[in-house]
């Protein structure tokens, strides 16, 4: 995610955050993702829960709540990862609370180690003060960071 591909956003529940333009990859298909940060070691990534992102019981689909996860674990780490990427090898999560239709759901997180071949880093998923899901994951370095978005 380079500086010049985001978006900033004037208006709307996003105002003043960052917009990733959504790519033809998996995070095209489940975002917008939004990302708000004054310090790059201090980003939150966020969403508004719409209709396609509920499950049959018509709350924010587990699936969907792991892939923001996942996807702010990699947003956490990219200070440290230089010109390289990462990929998950673990991702350990505990559901806490069901999101609805209209949440706006905010990661926040950090990484708590970032050694020569893996990082560690853990987050919360929030709608307000609801914990919706809390999770730790481990990545791997790779060389070169795959092409699309994050």
């Amino acid at each position: 995610m380079s500086e010049r591909e985001l978006i900033k956003v004037t208006e709307g529940d996003f105002a003043g955050w960052v917009l990733s333009p959504e790519g033809e990859n998996f995070n095209g298909l489940v975002g917008p993702y939004y990302y708000q940060s004054d310090d790059p070691a201090n980003v939150k990534v966020a969403f508004k829960a719409e209709k396609r992102h509920l499950n049959g019981g018509g709350t924010v689909h587990g699936g969907c709540l792991l892939t923001l996860a996942d996807t702010s674990l990699f947003v956490f780490a990219l200070p440290h990862l230089g010109d390289g990427g990462a990929v998950t090898l673990q991702l350990d999560s505990q559901f806490q609370s069901p999101g609805r239709e209209g949440d706006i759901i905010v990661a926040t997180g950090e990484i708590t180690r970032a050694g020569k071949s893996v990082v560690f880093g853990r987050g919360q998923l929030t709608c307000g003060d609801r914990i919706l899901l809390s999770y730790s994951g481990i990545m791997a370095r790779i060389a070169s960071k795959p092409s699309g978005d994050a």
